[in-house]
């Protein structure tokens, strides 16, 4: 009889143990983020305000380089217990999305979403005794390709750039633009076709399926509506997709990079970071032998910032696509002296 008493009292303790024991307070959390491709977005589990889980959604970001940083970022985050961790290698961008992100959903008065920009007082002197430069460099190529008749694709580009440089000759400010113009048997979607001048005529391709349809019509109104249809490669938008994100995304990073260089520093950078084969910033994982020489003849803190570059731009600077280092070393040969200033 002592016995069931005893084993009663027991249980009776342990429900009354488990019913007075705190409970744990566990939120779900959700934030916003601006990774490399767009808007990432996570979920953040806490339990008694720790970080318990991660998940991060990012649909634009570059596979292979932005969806790293969405597949292993969050792991570190819940092993920390906070943000302040390191960046994924080669995904920088879209690390510190995922990282604002997570800050977003548990603070959002400190890390607002959308991103407030900054207003500048209307009477802020913005830049004095400044220099205006601008710059254009055409190339023609051969190519990209052939059609499916062997006929070959012409194509050229002008790069546009225009400049505001300080009292020093230093960049402030970078505007870089492009356009591509093909043959019509090029089965680029978006690319601006260029099929001769009235009287002429070449092969077109004009479902883009890589299979020549017939024809140009050598008319007049062709001649005027294929200029007319010309977008530069900004303009093209995310319909130029590359390797790394869009067209505009790459240059937007070189931009940032350049400004506060003289056109002199910007040379030296192309010289000593991007490969004399390509001209694309050096990579760790480069395969041809000159690339990986001067690559490894760098200090871990030049690779490091490289890693950062080629998270976000891989383009070329100086190829058969165009010379932009071209076009900005004629920006500064044109420049223009001006007086600019906001709310004067």
């Amino acid at each position: 009889m002592k016995k069931v008493v005893g084993l009663l009292l027991c249980g009776v303790l342990a429900v009354s143990a488990a019913a007075c024991s705190p409970k744990k307070e566990v939120k779900t959390l959700t934030g916003t983020g601006k990774g490399f491709g767009g808007e990432i977005t996570v979920t953040v589990t806490t339990e008694d305000g720790k970080i318990t889980k991660v998940e991060a959604v990012g649909e634009k970001e570059t596979q292979g380089i932005g969806s790293n940083a969405i597949e292993q970022l969050p792991a570190k985050i819940v092993e920390a217990g906070n943000t302040d961790v390191d960046t994924i290698a080669g995904a920088t961008v879209s690390s510190k999305g995922i990282l604002y992100a997570v800050n977003n959903a548990l603070d959002p008065e400190t890390y607002p979403w959308p991103i407030e920009e900054s207003k500048k007082d209307v009477n802020e002197v913005v830049a004095s005794d400044a220099d205006m430069g601008f710059g254009v460099a055409s190339s023609g190529r051969v190519g990209p390709g052939k059609d499916d008749q062997e006929v070959q694709v012409y194509s050229f580009n002008d790069v546009f750039v225009t400049t505001l440089f300080d009292e020093n000759d230093k960049i402030a400010a970078l505007m870089i633009d492009q356009l591509e113009v093909a043959t019509p048997n090029y089965d680029g979607e978006t690319m601006p076709h260029f099929s001769g001048y009235p009287g002429q005529s070449y092969n077109i391709d004009e479902n883009h399926d890589g299979k020549v349809d017939g024809v140009t019509e050598n008319t007049e109104d062709l001649f005027m509506s294929e200029i007319d249809g010309w977008k530069t490669k900004r303009e093209r938008g995310d319909g130029y997709v590359m390797g790394t994100g869009y067209w505009y995304q790459q240059m937007d990073k070189y931009e940032s990079i350049f400004v506060g260089m003289s056109v002199d520093e910007v040379e030296e950078w192309f010289a000593k970071y991007c490969s004399d084969l390509n001209g694309r910033p050096l990579q760790a994982n480069a395969s041809k032998d000159e690339d990986v020489k001067k690559y490894e003849a760098l200090s871990q803190e030049e690779k490091d910032m490289l890693a950062d570059v080629t998270s976000s731009a891989t383009m070329s600077l100086q190829d058969g696509h165009g010379d932009i280092l071209k076009a900005i070393r004629k920006s500064l040969e044109n420049k223009h002296a001006i007086d600019l200033k906001i709310g004067q």
